[in-house]
């Protein structure tokens, strides 16, 4: 969904390394079918319009899953951004910078500072186009992240909080973990947790699965 500008490829960081490592490499996927920004092309614009064109091409997106980060950006669309945004280059807000600062030895001048990203509206867009069944899962863990929880699903749709924006998707779920639930009200923990019979694929829903166990944290912090 994102990678950062002037990263080479093959290094540890990029997130061309990291879902190579921790997913590709593991299944069995044709390489060919495994699209990555590249933050390294000559013409950056150009990369970020081919990359909208290979996900109309392909029909759409299917399954979105992504996390968030404490503001509550998704992929790298930072505090502010246009919430009908496409694909493309985006200057990284400071927090960013500051909490994946411990994946580059703690050092804040080896942290690019620009990335290329999907938008929001990349994201928002693709079940109209596909017209067919559309899920976006966005993982939340860790009490670091249980104001961005709740400014997600208990406050309106602000574009200084990204991942707001998908109360208005109809087929979203939020996987959190307790910690994550901290900044929520009882009375919404309670209802979340209660089972909820399977809905009509018409049926708009925001559904929020709460884990008992930590998943991984995701690479931005």
């Amino acid at each position: 969904m994102d990678e950062y500008v002037g990263l080479p490829r093959n290094h540890p960081e990029s997130y061309h390394s990291y879902m190579w490592n921790n997913f590709f490499k593991h299944i069995d996927i044709d390489p060919n079918n495994a699209h990555i920004l590249d933050g390294n092309a000559a013409d950056l614009q150009a990369e970020c319009d081919a990359f909208e064109k290979k996900i109309k091409e392909a029909g759409g997106i299917d399954l979105f899953v992504g996390g968030i980060g404490p503001d509550g950006h998704i992929a790298f669309n930072e505090p502010g951004s246009s919430l009908v945004s496409r694909t493309r280059l985006k200057t990284l807000a400071m927090d960013t910078i500051l909490a994946s600062a411990k994946y580059f030895d703690g050092d804040l001048s080896k942290v690019p500072t620009m990335a290329l990203t999907v938008g929001v509206g990349t994201v928002m867009d693709a079940r109209e186009v596909m017209l067919m069944v559309f899920q976006v899962m966005i993982l939340i863990t860790g009490a670091h992240k249980a104001f961005a929880l709740y400014k997600a699903i208990e406050e309106g749709v602000n574009h200084m909080w990204t991942v707001s924006a998908f109360q208005q998707h109809p087929r979203t779920i939020f996987v959190c973990d307790e910690d994550a639930t901290l900044e929520l009200r009882v009375k919404t923990v309670k209802y979340f947790k209660v089972h909820h019979p399977r809905c009509s694929p018409l049926t708009s829903i925001t559904h929020v699965k709460i884990v008992e166990k930590n998943v991984p944290d995701e690479q931005t912090g």
